[in-house]
């Protein structure tokens, strides 16, 4: 059994060693003790050295450190970005950089070579010198010199001999993947830390020019003037400056406060942030928008109107306003409409952030009816995109159509309701080449009844409404289409009204303003979104005052000009208003001589009588006429407009401060207003105290007021500041809820009277600010 076991062992012993080699080389073959082929190497019989393992094992260790060697070679010349890290290498007999501008003391070397580790490749060294090191460590940044560094430009790292530290006094300490150098007393010096098989030490150069000392990324950025971090992180790599060497690019320190105000910008909505159509079914959300104000009211007076659009089908709906108020009630009638209409139920609304859409009432309502509401961000119009791009659309079309047939702009609604009537009956992209009332209506539209716009109409007239003499039709000008009704709309210029009737005869050859007034007037269509400018015709009259003009002034042609008498609803004056040919309207013999003498004009004032005659004038009368015909009746303006085929510009007496500065007499209203404030404040009309939490203060306004003399003219430009007055509450901050009224009319009489009974003299004075004499019976906290 002891020699069966000592042959299976032998058999064990004897099995290949490496099979993946060469299966069957080293296979062991017994020879008789002392026999058998001697070995070369190791000088032992029974084997020759292509069998010896000590020749084996020999030749796995040098292959071993040849390879160790030659991958330090390779980390040495590869390629490297970390250009402020050295390696600390503890075969290396020297120090070695590659960087020329970090050296001090630099000498020149030609015919020195370095050896690397495989003892066969060579790097050519060009000088020697120290250099200054700041190494940047976990306790804080640490200075540390290297002396007789060589400089090879061909290695791609620097390294830290470990043999030049021991004979520095060092001493090195490896635990946990860190490197500690430590002084020979075992002070702590600086630690290196192992990445990839090598212990690096990060840190940056000290150089000698003191401007570059202790520099940040931050710093350099606020020196270049604030410009973007990544430039300067670009030019540190590719050293396009001398200056930047010892930036450390690493350190994310790009939070600049100034840049981050001084350089804000909007954020880039792309495709995923904006609006993209995922309903499936009509009403299933609908796009709200509200445009305006207008700068010309439209036949209506409308200055505004509402769009609301719906996602799927893209049909459009809009309606005219005149105030935004409107808006509510108006949305309310269409839900249920279209409701009723299509037999389904609204699920959501998008709008942007208007107070007509964010109102607590309007908001209650949808909640109310579960619909869903969807706001846009501030100061983000293009989140509601689609409401917005068809408001440019529409009023692109709106000036295109009324540049075209020659309209006044206060057709623009007219046009607007036929652009839309249209629309709705043309393709949509997103439609899959169906229209939009098709879609919503399910029945394919007909656009065999669309006829140009502004083209000439002749309107049948009923026989109810002629006598057999009387033409059988009226000309005018095709303006639109009905809402509920299969007939065209038709403006009437010589009624000054809009019909609808089905008994048209439409002339597309002919435009409608050039045939009925010889020719086609162009106007300045400034339809467009803006603020409430208070003074329209400001511009209009710069423009008339540099129009060009005889130096001796011309005749005046009061043919040209017209009077009108407008009298007052909630009295019973009337008011006299003559219009130059220029569209103005001048409202007292002031403002005709100014006229007169901005376009060198000769004054007669007997040429002009502002006050009103016994009977009505021509346009009361047509006025009155209009208002029992036509409820698309027009105003005064409209009235002139016809006569002088263009707009006329009002100029008003200021309501506002803000009026007051944009007017043409602005320096004399500030005059006046400055002449009130010295008043109170020579009668001390007021005391300065701290306000309290019980005090009710109320605000304050400015009242304007022109006074004129006997002969109409302007004498006085009275201001008055006074308190908001209704913001008090009564009870509260006031008792009294009646004030009697005096007639002055009669104390003037009974004043006359007694003069003439009892043969007083009397005298007429006026006293400067006799309403500040009076008594407050309680204070006014303004």
């Amino acid at each position: 059994r002891l020699q069966e076991t000592r042959k299976k062992s032998s058999e064990r012993s004897g099995a290949v060693l490496d099979p993946s080699r060469n299966p069957g080389q080293y296979r062991k073959i017994h020879y008789p003790k002392g026999m058998g082929p001697s070995c070369e190497f190791c000088s032992r019989k029974g084997h020759d050295a292509s069998k010896c393992y000590k020749k084996r094992n020999k030749e796995k260790k040098q292959a071993f450190v040849s390879e160790t060697s030659f991958c330090g070679t390779n980390q040495a010349f590869g390629v490297s970005t970390d250009c402020n890290h050295f390696l600390i290498d503890t075969a290396a007999t020297s120090h070695f950089c590659y960087e020329r501008d970090w050296f001090k003391n630099f000498k020149e070397l030609k015919t020195t070579k370095a050896l690397l580790a495989d003892k066969k490749s060579t790097c050519e060294v060009e000088g020697i010198g120290n250099i200054d090191f700041i190494v940047q460590d976990i306790k804080g940044n640490v200075k540390i010199t290297l002396k007789d560094v060589f400089y090879t430009p061909n290695m791609r790292r620097n390294l830290i001999s470990g043999a030049r530290m021991d004979i520095a006094g060092l001493k090195i300490i490896w635990s946990n993947n860190v490197m500690r150098i430590c002084h020979s007393n075992n002070e702590y010096f600086f630690s290196a830390f192992r990445r990839d098989m090598f212990y690096i030490v990060s840190g940056y150069p000290l150089l000698d020019s003191v401007m570059y000392t202790s520099v940040d990324l931050n710093l350099i950025h606020k020196r270049l003037c604030h410009v973007n971090i990544p430039l300067i992180k670009d030019m540190c790599k590719n050293k396009s400056v001398k200056g930047l060497e010892k930036v450390n690019i690493k350190i994310d320190n790009e939070s600049c406060i100034a840049c981050n105000v001084g350089k804000a910008i909007r954020t880039s909505l792309k495709k995923n942030y904006v609006y993209k159509r995922v309903t499936k079914s009509v009403l299933d959300k609908v796009h709200m928008d509200l445009w305006g104000p207008a700068p010309v009211n439209s036949l209506g007076g409308s200055k505004y109107f509402l769009s609301i659009i719906d996602d799927f089908s893209r049909k459009i709906d809009v309606f005219t306003l005149k105030s935004k108020s409107e808006v509510f009630s108006i949305f309310k009638e269409y839900l249920s409409r279209v409701q009723r209409e299509l037999g389904r139920k609204l699920k959501s609304v998008r709008t942007d952030n208007g107070l007509e859409f964010c109102h607590k009432d309007f908001e209650t309502f949808l909640r109310n009816l579960g619909i869903k509401i969807e706001r846009t961000s501030f100061y983000t119009p293009e989140l509601n995109g689609i409401a917005e791009r068809f408001n440019r659309s529409s009023m692109e079309a709106v000036r295109t159509m009324l540049q075209d047939s020659g309209l006044q702009p206060r057709f623009w609604a007219e046009a607007l309701h036929a652009y839309v009537h249209t629309k709705n009956r043309c393709s949509h992209k997103l439609t899959e080449g169906k229209t939009p009332m098709e879609i919503w209506s399910g029945h394919k539209p007909s656009i065999r009844h669309c006829r140009a716009f502004g083209s000439l109409a002749y309107v049948y007239v009923p026989t109810v409404n002629r006598n057999k003499l009387q033409p059988k039709a009226k000309i005018g000008i095709l303006v639109g289409y009905a809402v509920n009704r299969r007939e065209y709309r038709v403006w009437l210029p010589k009624e000054r009204k809009v019909v609808e009737s089905i008994h048209v005869k439409i002339d597309e050859t002919k435009n409608g303003v050039k045939t009925l007034f010889g020719k086609v007037k162009h106007y300045d269509y400034a339809i467009y979104q803006l603020d409430q400018n208070l003074n329209n015709d400001s511009d209009y009259r710069a423009q008339d005052e540099k129009s060009s003009s005889p130096e001796k002034p011309s005749s005046l042609d009061i043919s040209t000009w017209i009077r009108l008498e407008k009298p007052r609803t909630k009295s019973k004056r009337i008011d006299v208003y003559y219009y130059p040919p220029s569209k103005e309207r001048l409202r007292s013999i002031n403002d005709v001589k100014i006229y007169c003498h901005k376009n060198k004009l000769e004054f007669d004032p007997n040429q002009f009588n502002f006050k009103p005659t016994k009977a009505n004038t021509r346009f009361e009368e047509k006025s009155e006429c209009h208002n029992e015909t036509s409820s698309d009746s027009v105003d005064e303006a409209s009235f002139v407009n016809d006569i002088f085929q263009n707009e006329i510009y009002m100029t008003e007496i200021p309501k506002t401060f803000k009026e007051t500065q944009i007017s043409p007499d602005k320096e004399k209203w500030n005059e006046a207003m400055s002449e009130e404030i010295k008043l109170m404040q020579n009668r001390k009309v007021w005391d300065l105290v701290e306000p309290k939490s019980n005090m009710k203060v109320l605000g304050c306004r400015w009242v304007y007021n022109i006074k004129h003399d006997e002969k109409n003219n302007v004498k006085k430009y009275k201001s008055r500041l006074v308190a908001q007055g209704f913001k008090q509450r009564p009870g509260v901050d006031f008792t009294d809820v009646f004030a009697p009224l005096v007639n002055f009319d009669i104390i003037k009489f009974l004043f006359v009277l007694l003069v003439c009974i009892l043969g007083w003299n009397h005298y007429q004075i006026d006293v400067k600010g006799a309403y500040l004499y009076g008594n407050l019976d309680i204070p006014i906290y303004m």
